[in-house]
């Protein structure tokens, strides 16, 4: 015979180590990156401020403009005048000039640079990162199959182990069926 059951176990129990580690800090990123998204309302990847400011009452769109711009330092990129109100779509947010009573409101938004780069990580949208999250899937392959056949005994695979890998498969399916 070519291999001995014994060479390969401890083959497998040093590599299933080694990318064990290598794996689990990968996994650490992807589990945090994931619980972020998960929760998008507790932790969202943009923080947003808001202000209220009291203007002169029925300004028209050039002279709002000229007084919004001598006394807030935020820049308007576009704006859309009705009857009763100016919309604004600021460079790093969105506004609102009511005519009547000459309140205007705006909100600034800012990354969360932390939560963004995670975001960014976990949905494939960083330039490069799909070789990491390939190499990663093969890795989790490799630990799943090479983790098979590490414990013998009761406690193997044959004995308990295909129960839990079943129980782990049929959690998956619930979720495929379930709406």
């Amino acid at each position: 015979m070519f291999w001995n059951k014994k060479k390969v176990q401890r083959w497998f129990r040093v590599l299933h180590r080694d990318i064990g580690y290598l794996a689990v800090g990968i996994t650490l990123v992807y589990a945090l990156s994931g619980f972020f998204l998960s929760h998008k309302n507790l932790f969202s990847a943009t923080k947003t401020k808001g202000f209220t400011i009291g203007f002169p009452k029925k300004l028209q769109d050039e002279a709002f403009i000229k007084y919004w711009n001598s006394n807030i330092p935020i820049v308007i990129n576009h704006y859309k005048e009705s009857d009763s109100q100016i919309k604004l779509f600021l460079e790093s947010g969105i506004g609102y000039y009511n005519k009547t009573s000459g309140e205007a409101y705006y909100e600034i938004y800012k990354k969360r640079t932390l939560i963004t780069f995670l975001n960014q990580l976990h949905n494939n949208k960083k330039k490069g990162w799909i070789c990491i999250a390939d190499m990663y899937a093969f890795l989790l392959i490799f630990l799943a199959i090479s983790g098979l056949g590490i414990v013998n005994g009761r406690n193997g695979f044959l004995n308990r182990g295909v129960w839990l890998m079943v129980l782990g498969i049929v959690l998956v399916l619930i979720f495929v069926w379930v709406d």
